[in-house]
């Protein structure tokens, strides 16, 4: 690298003996994680060439560590791929592909355009590190991941920087800040085809989906009836398989038609469906449940883990305790079901919740919202999550995406203040609720369970009343 550290790469050369366009890795999993094959067979077998590399104070690579994500690391990031492509093993032609952080790191990556960089596809990633990665709602999220990689990168003198980096530099900051910003990527920059893929039940969902919305060039999106882990299945591999074909050997058709090129699976329909991009609100038909008619109590909780957690069900969900993310890590401690419905529904888009609460005896608490499927038989199907910290809730209106009535659909908390909680005085918390698409069957409803924590330096219970004008606008789909 042009400061003198060295990244270290396992190579998988192409069958073919000829030059050919190569497909590339940045990982801090370890190059020589077995789940990186589960990804690259099929371009190994393509006749590919090949590179996982880890990132510097990784494994073999070594290097100043300057934080997760950090400018440094991307600079690394760049320099590799244009070595890449100027190798004599390499048409010149590179793409990236990747998951989770190694999805995040293309988007970094790819808004510096490396000389090569054909496309890239990004899965199961977040687009914004404070939203999608480390602080959810305002909420510490993904807490115990920094011991379980940083330990595992071998490098003794890079260690306590990096634990450091993230237990005192992330994890300890509660608010958003340039740290965060700097390890985000800018969306509105990226030019360099892209191939998002997520699933329904990913804890980095509305990160994707937000990142194939704002992308301004060449774009497609796959989500299925997926979790995190595992991210691979041979939908994915054949949508891989063709991009990589089109963007580095100019086979097969264009992946990126704006009328076809969205391929999202329906829940309950239990089928793909394709489409033109991504739904405007405007073009949404809201549908508006108040589950409330009077004010209803709803306990304000020591602890998270106050109410078990609830039983598996047919949708498999990830359940990530090792981080402190994922799904079915919260118990309901108060449920509300909507009407059965008459006829099919179609839901498709984001979910928000409008949650109107008085709280007494608490300056500042969590809610952790869930959506879940009843079936007449009285079954749940578990849908969808979102949280936020109540002393987070202030919004920016320009950036929050609006109902054609002006109601917020979408809403953008800038999360650079806390305001507590006036006592007894209600207040609204906004909650974006990850995304949804759905087939609701005759004899169906839906079904809204909070949990209310506290987060203030107080461990007595308390209560909070919701009030009738809380509201759940549901994207019922008119095409």
């Amino acid at each position: 690298m042009s400061d003198g550290a060295r990244l270290s790469a396992l190579r998988y050369p192409s069958s073919t003996g000829e030059p050919a366009p190569a497909v590339v890795v940045i990982t801090p999993y370890r190059k020589e994680s077995a789940m990186h094959m589960e990804l690259l067979a099929r371009p190994i077998a393509e006749g590919y060439e090949v590179l996982v590399a880890d990132v510097r104070g990784f494994g073999g690579s070594t290097g100043t560590y300057s934080g997760v994500l950090s400018p440094r690391e991307i600079d690394d990031g760049v320099e590799l791929l244009e070595w890449i492509a100027a190798a004599d093993f390499c048409t010149g032609r590179t793409a990236m592909v990747g998951g989770s952080y190694s999805g995040l790191n293309q988007l970094l990556i790819a808004q510096r355009e490396p000389r090569g960089l054909r496309c890239v596809a990004p899965w199961v990633a977040p687009a914004d590190t404070y939203r999608d990665m480390w602080k959810r709602g305002g909420i510490p999220s993904h807490t115990a991941w920094g011991a379980g990689v940083f330990l595992n990168s071998q490098r003794p003198e890079a260690r306590a920087d990096i634990l450091r980096a993230f237990y005192q530099d992330i994890v300890g900051a509660e608010f958003d800040g340039d740290l965060f910003r700097d390890s985000s990527a800018d969306l509105s920059s990226i030019r360099v085809p892209a191939f998002f893929g997520t699933g329904w039940f990913d804890y980095f969902l509305a990160g994707t989906v937000r990142a194939f919305r704002s992308l301004p060039g060449p774009k497609r999106l796959q989500i299925g009836p997926w979790s995190h882990e595992p991210f691979l299945t041979e939908e994915r591999r054949l949508e891989l398989s063709r991009w990589l074909g089109y963007w580095l050997r100019d086979i097969g058709e264009d992946p990126c038609a704006p009328d076809d090129n969205a391929v999202l699976w329906c829940v309950g329909a239990d089928e793909f469906h394709r489409r033109g991009g991504w739904p405007a609100a405007s073009d949404i038909d809201w549908w508006r449940w108040t589950p409330v008619d009077e004010p209803t109590a709803i306990p304000i909780l020591p602890s998270i883990t106050s109410v078990p957690p609830p039983p598996p069900t047919e949708v498999h969900l990830m359940v990530d305790v090792s981080t402190n993310s994922g799904w079915r890590l919260w118990g309901e401690a108060a449920t509300f079901d909507s009407e059965a419905c008459r006829e099919p529904v179609r839901l498709l888009g984001p979910v928000a919740l409008h949650a109107v609460l008085a709280a007494e005896g608490c300056s500042d608490f969590d809610l952790n919202a869930r959506l879940s499927i009843v079936k007449p038989d009285g079954g749940v199907r578990q849908l969808t999550e979102g949280r936020l910290r109540a002393s987070h809730r202030a919004l920016d209106e320009d950036r929050s995406e609006h109902a054609p009535g002006g109601e917020i659909v979408l809403p953008w908390h800038p999360h650079e203040a806390a305001e507590p909680v006036p006592d007894g005085e209600p207040v609204r918390l906004v909650v974006e609720i990850y995304p949804v698409h759905l087939r609701l069957a005759p004899g169906e409803r839906l079904r809204l369970g909070l949990t209310l924590t506290r987060s203030d330096d107080s461990d007595v219970p308390a209560e909070a009343m919701l009030l009738p004008e809380t509201v759940v606008l549901l994207p019922r789909s008119t095409s």
